[in-house]
């Protein structure tokens, strides 16, 4: 058995690094990997005591995916065994053991970071970093003691948090932000949601799912303002059949406290609940680390400035994830992380993808990659849309999903495949598929000629693309693309 890594020490070894990485999230996390690939010498310094990982283990995405799955799983019985089932589940699960479970997942996510950190000679330092000068930080830990350390090269990974109204009187248990909300001592009977977003729509389904009263509030007047809008209207009819209560168009005015319970005044009306959970936008953490006085600049909700390459305006500190702004992504955060080291280390520049996709991890799951409808219109291309409906699909009938759909947005002339919209059972593992093509420019044509496992949901991209190109050539005679 390997043995535990050590604690995470308080004082750096060295006074001088080829590589020091502020912050341990997974665009930290992968800087600080490639640059000890490339035999470099590495400092993660994290401002948590005894925590790596930041809003990606410890707060947002692992517990929180971890929670999303057993209940997606629990409900996902209700076609084969009836809601009575599900009910009786949810009534005797226990809430406890359902958060333990997604404390282990990411104590367990932690400590493999931490061995491979450990292999690889990366070492991490608690403390908060303050930029001194161009190459020197000062790092203070949480015992007050300072330590100053210099580097060739930086990179800025320290996240976002989530953003907290001065005129919200946040409490930690009756009004939470994404930080605090899996550290709620009980279950609510009745929770009020702020926000539309992936964040807001994500806890909605995980709360409507626990058998809590959810009610989903955004000034907008949809769901997931950057995804397809067709794709998005089903998702909201999954939801509403889950238990969420949606209300659009209702701009928070003001919270106020009344013993346990919360009043909320919305545009025309008023609240009451247990719970509000505000999910309204973050901001990228960057503040009192010194950066203006180096010539950094950031914006009013901390974003700092980079290139293509991830530089800031002084070339060898970079800056990647959250703190860059959208798209905010774990995945994509671990992708610029790397490129990062790469453009600094092995002079290797590289363009970030310009196809990548983006996980909605709802119930049912909600996966995109390229534009959505709106935006081939807005731009004036010529396209065509080919459906799949999950319950002209096998598999999506079986599973008992009426509301998925797979999506794609063809090219009229070309037949390249432009985008891809899902919403369904698993929908951010199918949309690789579509991924793969279009990174190889692939055409609808290559999807009506692939032979897929049945039944499956991935046959979906079959039928979708026929769907499409049958819409160009409407006579069944399905020609290859114009030249262009």
């Amino acid at each position: 058995m390997q043995s535990e890594p050590t604690a995470t020490p308080n004082k750096p070894s060295k006074l001088q690094y080829d590589l020091i990485v502020i912050g341990s999230g997974p665009a930290g996390y992968q800087a600080a990997m490639q640059a000890a690939k490339l035999k470099k010498s590495v400092c993660i310094v994290e401002k948590m005591s005894q925590h790596l990982g930041g809003a990606w283990i410890q707060t947002g995405t692992i517990p929180s995916k971890t929670i999303r799955e057993s209940l997606d799983a629990i409900h996902g019985i209700k076609h084969h065994a009836g809601s009575k089932w599900v009910e009786r589940v949810i009534n005797d699960l226990s809430t406890t053991k359902l958060y333990q479970r997604a404390h282990k997942v990411s104590a367990d996510e932690e400590s493999l970071v931490r061995r491979y950190l450990q292999k690889n000679k990366i070492e991490v330092v608690q403390g908060f970093a303050e930029f001194l000068d161009e190459n020197h930080v000062k790092i203070t830990n949480n015992m007050g003691n300072v330590s100053t350390i210099r580097g060739q090269v930086f990179v800025v990974a320290t996240g976002s948090r989530p953003r907290r109204p001065t005129n919200i009187p946040f409490d930690g248990w009756r009004i939470v932000d994404s930080d605090e909300v899996l550290s709620l001592e009980s279950v609510p009977k009745h929770m009020v949601i702020y926000g539309a977003g992936v964040i807001g729509c994500e806890y909605a389904c995980i709360f409507a799912a626990l058998g809590v009263e959810t009610v989903l509030v955004d000034g907008r007047d949809r769901l997931l303002a950057m995804s397809d809008a067709e794709v998005v209207k089903s998702l909201e009819k999954s939801m509403t059949e889950l238990g969420v209560k949606i209300r659009f168009k209702q701009e928070l005015k003001e919270v106020s406290l009344n013993g346990p319970r919360v009043t909320i005044t919305l545009s025309d009306d008023k609240l009451d609940t247990d719970v509000l959970f505000f999910a309204a936008g973050r901001i990228s953490n960057s503040q009192n680390m010194g950066l203006e006085k180096i010539g950094i600049k950031v914006n009013d909700r901390g974003i700092i400035a980079v290139n293509e390459s991830f530089q800031t305006s002084v070339p060898h500190i970079y800056a990647a994830g959250d703190v860059i702004g959208p798209p905010a992504l774990a995945a994509t955060s671990a992708q610029q992380g790397r490129f990062c080291a790469l453009h600094a280390f092995a002079t290797i520049k590289s363009e970030f993808p310009k196809h990548f996709p983006i996980g909605v991890y709802t119930i049912p799951e909600l996966s995109s990659v390229g534009p959505t409808e709106e935006q081939l219109k807005d731009s004036g291309v010529d396209y065509v849309v080919g459906r799949a409906y999950y319950y002209e699909l096998a598999r999506g009938y079986i599973k008992g999903d009426h509301h998925g759909i797979l999506k794609l947005l063809v090219e009229r002339k070309t037949h390249r495949i432009l985008g891809i919209h899902i919403v369904g059972e698993d929908a951010a593992n199918l949309v690789h598929i579509g991924l793969a093509f279009m990174l190889k420019d692939g055409i609808a044509n290559d999807l009506i000629n692939m032979i897929f496992n049945y039944p499956t949901l991935a046959e979906a991209y079959r039928i979708a693309a026929f769907n499409a190109l049958n819409k160009i050539y409407p006579d069944g005679k399905i020609l290859s693309p114009q030249p262009c």
